[in-house]
């Protein structure tokens, strides 16, 4: 299969580039490209609409209504010129699996769907005060337009770059909350994943492969998909996974007349066991399940052009906790208040506490936010770590991993991001962020998926499943004492005895298991990391961090430590372009 890229604007032409309608792309890519009158468009990617639709589409994006360019069933680019205007538009999917770059070259804006296309021409190297901030604030969503490559900048995830009279501009094309009700959007919902999985499956061949975990998501994803075509469904087993999860993916195989497998699983599964050959696009945590991914995935390997998955599913059908401060800040304190209660009711805890914290967060907001976490990470302290609910930006322990300089610097970064982006709907910027990381996640991932012979899809990262979602605001998709809803509304034909799950196995134990198992090498990965190399982090903090996580010693930040293992290690393995800058 041809790596799909394209790029315009005064970008040089990467060798054996191919020119069509203004856009440069690999010989041998499947691109679509539609013309009425003066308005061209060139579609990359997976999109539902036919040659009519996306005219129409062109048409109406070209004369400014912008939004309409992510309007489309599907996740594809989609670059549309108008030739009496003079202005060009180009946009990714809504979730980020279909990316979006810009770059300045000294001649003018570069823009590319390949961050490392352009990183190589403009003799770029790795942001590595970004990728330390990472680590330390536990997200690189207050900098939705940085890259992982210095002087490439990212177009974000519901965003379009507008090009016109030499100048070029960045608007927001993001489906917004419309006050619909959870009950009154779920049955559109409903449609459009059906649609979206059943369009997948319909159209990989005789039969089609798929992941299913046991878990809501992908057991509705062959739901769908087994009602079109056979599948081959696969499942990480053994006595590492969720037993639960394996119980529930094999009652969903039997359900559907899958054919399925159940992997061996075990130690030899353990994260770090081997890491992968192909570098990611980005640091990922899929490089450490690398080894779990070959231990369930080979009999999906060649069954069909494309590999069905769930994920997603968190992120579109249920807010975080951020909805709560969402409705607080939109007035409704007393459904906040409830939700609050109810919460702590269920945990066994005084709702006070909770209740302070919701309401500071939302009469705060997020730029005062900011501005404290900046000053804990300068100070090394914590900030934030509120009484289990979501905060703006919380400050813990991984911050402590940064040196002197590196707490200048991120501090500096927070608090630039707090005055930049500004006060903000908190539902509206988690749901985001989360959208953007999973999007952002299966992109960088795709050539270790490559590794297994497998090119994953996820229907609920679709364009028009996420706009039908998102539109329902964040407070209503979040239900005191209940488990991703929206499903169940929206689907109310899946079994009961699956709509009805309130919970998801994880792979904590296969985590602990590897870090122990490969603790010395993981401890030469922070001796050679080029974060602590460019001195923005401690190496000895770090060293430290690792040895309590092995030895269960108090709640060691574990996401903190796999990001910081995991971009050490994708550090060492990219190519950084000859004489190029940090």
């Amino acid at each position: 299969m041809t790596t799909v890229w394209l790029a315009g604007g005064t970008v040089e032409a990467p060798a054996g580039a191919v020119r069509t309608s203004g856009v440069w792309h690999p010989p041998g890519a499947v691109l679509r490209v539609v013309e009425r009158g003066a308005v061209t468009a060139v579609v990359a990617g997976m999109c539902r609409g036919g040659d009519d639709a996306i005219a129409r589409t062109a048409e109406a994006v070209a004369g400014g209504r912008y939004g309409e360019v992510c309007a489309l069933g599907g996740s594809y680019w989609m670059a549309v010129h108008d030739a009496v205007r003079g202005r060009t538009v180009v946009s990714g999917d809504l979730a980020g699996m279909r990316p979006l770059f810009t770059a300045q070259n000294g001649r003018g804006m570069v823009w590319a769907t390949d961050a490392e296309l352009l990183a190589a021409q403009l003799g770029r190297g790795p942001d590595l005060d970004l990728l330390a901030a990472t680590v330390a604030a536990g997200s690189a969503s207050h900098w939705p337009h940085r890259s992982v490559w210095t002087g490439v900048d990212r177009v974000p995830g519901g965003y379009a770059l507008v090009l016109e009279d030499g100048v070029a501009r960045t608007v927001d094309v993001r489906p917004r909350p419309d006050g619909r009700s959870m009950e009154s959007g779920a049955p559109e919902a409903g449609a459009a994943l059906w649609t979206a999985v059943q369009d997948y499956a319909g159209t990989a061949g005789p039969r089609v492969s798929a992941d299913l975990s046991g878990g809501l998501d992908s057991s509705t994803v062959v739901i769908a998909a087994s009602a079109v075509t056979p599948v081959v469904a696969v499942t990480y087993g053994g006595p590492l996974a969720d037993g639960e999860d394996t119980r529930l993916a094999r009652q969903v195989a039997a359900y559907t007349g899958a054919e399925h497998h159940v992997s061996a699983g075990g130690a030899a599964s353990a994260h770090y066991t081997g890491w992968p050959r192909a570098v990611p696009h980005a640091p990922v945590l899929t490089v450490a399940s690398s080894a779990l991914d070959a231990d369930y995935l080979p009999p999906a390997r060649g069954v069909s052009p494309v590999h069905l998955t769930g994920h997603g599913g968190d992120v579109v059908l249920e807010s975080s906790t951020a909805a709560w401060i969402s409705l607080a800040q939109n007035g409704r304190t007393r459904q906040a208040k409830a939700a609050v209660a109810e919460r702590a009711r269920r945990v066994n805890t005084a709702p006070g506490p909770l209740w302070r914290a919701v309401k500071e967060a939302a009469r705060r907001g997020r730029p005062y936010a900011l501005e404290r976490a900046a000053e804990a990470v300068a100070a090394g302290q914590a900030y934030g770590d509120g009484p289990g609910v979501w905060t703006w930006c919380p400050i813990g322990a991984p911050a402590r991993w940064l040196t002197g300089h590196g707490r200048r610097t991120v501090a500096a970064m927070l608090d630039a991001s707090g005055r930049t982006v500004g006060d903000v709907d908190a539902g509206e910027w988690e749901d985001w962020a989360a959208l953007r990381y999973n999007g952002g996640a299966l992109h960088d991932s795709a050539p270790l998926y490559a590794e297994h012979g497998i090119v994953p899809v996820t229907p609920f990262l679709d364009n028009e499943v996420v706009a039908a979602c998102l539109r329902i605001g964040a407070g209503e998709r979040r239900r005191p004492g209940r488990y991703k809803p929206l499903l169940a509304l929206a689907r109310p034909d899946l079994p009961g005895w699956l709509a009805g799950r309130q919970s998801k196995g994880n792979f904590t134990p296969l985590l602990y298991e590897g870090l122990r198992a490969h603790r010395r090498e993981l401890h030469a990965v922070v001796d050679a990391s080029a974060l602590t190399a460019a001195g923005l982090m401690d190496a000895d903090a770090v060293h430290a961090a690792l040895d309590a996580a092995v030895e269960g010693v108090g709640r060691p930040p574990l996401g903190a430590l796999e990001s910081f293992l995991i971009t050490s290690w994708w550090l060492s393995r990219i190519t950084v372009p000859a004489g190029s800058a940090r």
